[in-house]
């Protein structure tokens, strides 16, 4: 009996570390580090963590402000803050809350989720035109902050925009499962693949972590899809949507196509083909290049 219930321990033992082992890196584990030198700020026990990173050359152009997808980090703006910086502009990577030093609020609507990037603005470039970049659900994020503060408002730039139209089921259902803790992580890289880049395209090991639960559970109870809300057109200033062209969760016809219908005259859209709703890791120098072609545009317009 002692044998058999050693054997069986055994067994248990060894059949736990294979299913811990197959979830492993969990989706809440760090993506990577943020470009720029970090910040935290706290103010009442609310903690704010804000990267700034500034170009070599001189003089510097706006700030631009940056705003990432649902439950990810800011370090998925790494590569476009570099772009940036060697264009000549600052930029200033908020995290959202509950990621990497940032505070989870609770009961909060979209408008009141811009209360951190509110404050790290102030600490950064409280009374200068500003832009702002927002990524999937941070294009949300950045209108809404464009609506609620409209003053040093330079411009938007949208990556992903969704928030429209409900999402596709299918690509829902992926997008969901994602930051399931449960799910073996193979199950979590087809999801990721599916609902976030297109056919073909690698997921970057940085893509297959940095999937905050919590933080994620926040945005979603956040989004404000709501089409009649003011906040979508954020007050008016001028925006550029820049389209994945094979985009599950945002497509075209549901993002670009509906926002440009909705602004005439207020909207651009660059179409960028062989990339998915994650975009920034899939095509990075069209990114980079449509951006700064529009914010430099934009710039000396002042």
């Amino acid at each position: 009996m002692k044998r058999v219930f050693q054997i069986t321990l055994t067994f248990l033992t060894l059949a736990a570390a294979a299913f811990i082992l197959s979830r492993l890196p969990l989706p809440s584990t760090k993506a990577r580090n943020t470009a720029g030198q970090g910040f935290t700020y706290t103010k009442d026990n609310t903690s704010i963590t804000y990267h700034l990173s500034k170009p070599n050359t001189a003089p510097q152009k706006e700030v631009v402000v940056l705003l990432a997808s649902a439950g990810r980090e800011a370090s998925d703006f790494n590569e476009l803050i570099l772009e940036l910086n060697n264009a000549g502009y600052k930029t200033l990577a908020v995290e959202a809350p509950g990621i990497n030093g940032t505070s989870l609020l609770n009961n909060v609507d979209l408008l009141g989720m811009t209360a951190p990037v509110r404050q790290a603005i102030l600490q950064v470039t409280p009374d200068k035109p500003i832009f702002l970049i927002g990524h999937a659900y941070g294009n949300r994020l950045a209108r809404a902050y464009a609506y609620k503060y409209p003053d040093n408002i330079n411009s938007v730039v949208l990556l992903a925009a969704g928030g429209q139209v409900e999402i596709e089921s299918k690509a829902k259902k992926a997008l969901r499962d994602i930051f399931h803790p449960l799910r073996s992580t193979q199950s979590r890289l087809k999801d990721i693949q599916y609902a976030f880049f297109a056919d073909g395209n690698e997921v970057p090991k940085y893509w297959r972590r940095g999937w905050h639960t919590k933080t994620a559970i926040l945005h979603d109870q956040t989004r404000g899809l709501n089409v009649t809300k003011e906040w979508q057109g954020a007050s008016g200033v001028p925006m550029l949507v820049v389209q994945p062209a094979q985009d599950r969760i945002a497509p075209k016809k549901d993002a670009a196509d509906f926002l440009a219908a909705r602004y005439p005259g207020q909207v651009e859209v660059v179409v960028i083909e062989n990339a998915g709703h994650a975009l920034l890791p899939e095509q990075p120098e069209a990114v980079a290049d449509a951006v700064i072609e529009f914010l430099d545009r934009q710039s000396a317009k002042e």
